[in-house]
């Protein structure tokens, strides 16, 4: 193999590294910027993500269909990046209900698949380069991801009491910025210019039958939206929940995010061993049970501190739908990884659907105990649609089987 004249692996961990940045620092303060700080409703606010739910589940079938089209991924990542930047930025400069309603609803379902698109190149790149470690780098980049979240929320809390929360956007904007830059340095190395072969379709098959899904994956893809869906009510809810009903800062949300990714590190790992003996489908319906008694507990208790040891439940769960998502996701279209890559965003733009929808209805009446218990509920009937549609492939490997 001729060497390379760019460290591609230390870039794709930059890169991941700045794609953690941009959801660490704004995602544990989005409800908080909307509803506490500009003054929105709920039921508005709920709205205004809604709205990007629904664009960005169109925005992201196109993009992943366009990214296994082009000729080059970089250019796409680059230009979702920009957008990022610009969409952050907006919310930084101009703080405002319509500057949120602009950069949440119309500008980020396109730069939000800048993180999804990543993980599509990675794939790619590394199943063209050494096809063997192409599942490893990509739960490897995913763990880099994960870091981000260890380091950045305590920080930004910080920033964000001693200073201006407006600040976390800014912190966003500049890491989408590095991004971009990371995707132009990688355009200058023609060995990162990677692409998969369209799949070759049978004699007589339709058209569609290139994009068809294997048995049982609607039902997974069914149920990691609604788990995911009930974790994104809980992310909404923690904050508010910890500042009004536990006493706490915003200090203390920046810890809660960066305890649970501490644990989600370690976890991942674990998770990487554990899909050599189970099934992604056991893992993922098992992290939604677990998910859904942390959500249980934490409606009862009455401490800040409480909360903090909870957070190993929450970190497990954390591990296995964020990381364990990924492979099992985007083998779903086979030869297809860019189209298979972007179900991760129709996850993700689903789940904040629900997230978004069960939010403006449940929090309204500031009832923030109520919402974490419906979440958990909302949690359990995930894992059980998983469990119920992919009933065959639960539990252990057999010697010699394949996923």
């Amino acid at each position: 193999m001729a060497e390379r004249r760019l460290p591609v692996t230390a870039l794709l961990g930059t890169n991941m590294f700045l794609s953690g940045v941009t959801y660490a620092a704004t995602i544990p303060y989005a409800s908080l910027v909307g509803v506490d700080t500009l003054g929105m409703s709920p039921a508005l606010f709920a709205t205004i993500m809604s709205t990007g739910a629904v664009i960005g589940t169109f925005a992201s079938l196109g993009l992943g269909y366009l990214s296994d089209k082009l000729r080059d991924r970089r250019l796409l990542i680059l230009m979702l990046a920009l957008g990022g930047m610009m969409a952050h930025g907006l919310i930084y400069f101009w703080p405002s209900q319509v500057s949120f309603a602009i950069a949440m609803a119309l500008i980020m379902p396109f730069a939000g698949a800048a993180y999804s698109q990543s993980f599509g190149f990675v794939r790619v790149f590394y199943l063209k380069q050494d096809p063997k470690r192409a599942d490893f780098m990509v739960t490897a980049l995913r763990t880099v991801f994960t870091l981000a979240w260890i380091v950045v929320p305590p920080l930004a809390g910080w920033v964000a009491a001693e200073f201006s929360i407006f600040n976390v956007y800014l912190a966003s904007a500049l890491s989408y910025l590095g991004i971009a830059l990371v995707f132009a340095l990688l355009m200058t190395d023609l060995e990162t210019a990677v692409q998969m072969p369209a799949p070759v379709r049978a004699e007589g098959a339709s058209m569609l039958s290139a994009f068809a899904l294997r048995p049982g994956i609607l039902a997974g893809l069914l149920g990691l939206v609604i788990m995911t869906g009930a974790t994104r009510l809980m992310t909404l809810t923690i904050a508010l929940y910890i500042v009004t009903d536990l006493g706490g800062s915003l200090t203390d949300v920046g810890l809660y995010a960066g305890i649970t990714a501490a644990v989600e590190a370690p976890s991942m790992l674990a998770m990487a061993w554990l899909t050599t003996r189970l099934t992604k489908e056991t893992l993922l319906a098992g992290a939604g049970v677990v998910m859904a008694l942390f959500m249980a507990f934490a409606s009862q208790i009455t401490s800040v501190g409480a909360l903090f040891w909870l957070l190993i439940l929450n970190g497990m769960a954390t591990a296995a739908l964020m990381s364990v998502n990924i492979p099992y996701v985007q083998d779903a279209i086979k030869g297809r990884v860019g189209l298979s890559t972007s179900l991760m965003d129709l996850v993700a733009i689903g789940a904040n659907l629900l997230g978004a929808f069960s939010f403006g209805l449940l929090a309204s009446g500031g009832d923030y105990r109520f919402a974490l218990v419906v979440a958990a509920g909302i949690c359990i009937a995930g894992a059980a649609i998983m469990a119920a549609g992919n009933g065959g492939r639960l539990g252990r490997l057999r010697v010699g089987q394949a996923e």
